[in-house]
């Protein structure tokens, strides 16, 4: 029977190479900066305001137009006048908070 020698006795057979961090040179070389012109950041701040002003435009463009709506507030005018908002169901109640506070958030 023949065994054949794997590592040393007790199974510290294998050394990690041990690596050394790297050194920090001691001196500095030139460093590079980077200066913008005041012109620069204008001309930033311009193509930034257009494309702001655009994002806006098409909004405003994809809105779907507001109809007249004289015609229902001269109605909900009218129906409080004589009383009829007075006495509201729970439920109805509850659907105008709703959309109060929706149209209050942006949700509308």
């Amino acid at each position: 029977m023949n065994i054949d020698k794997v590592g040393r006795v007790g199974g510290y057979g294998y050394e990690p190479k041990k690596t050394s961090n790297p050194s920090v040179p001691e001196t500095q070389g030139p460093v590079d900066t980077i200066s913008i012109s005041d012109a620069a950041k204008k001309i930033a701040s311009e193509a930034k305001l257009q494309a702001e002003v655009k994002q806006i435009a098409k909004q405003i463009v994809q809105a779907p137009p507001e109809e007249d709506r004289s015609e229902k507030i001269k109605a909900v005018k009218e129906r409080l006048k004589n009383g009829d908002y007075d006495n509201l169901s729970q439920e109805m109640l509850e659907k105008i908070s709703d959309q109060v506070a929706s149209s209050f958030l942006g949700q509308q």
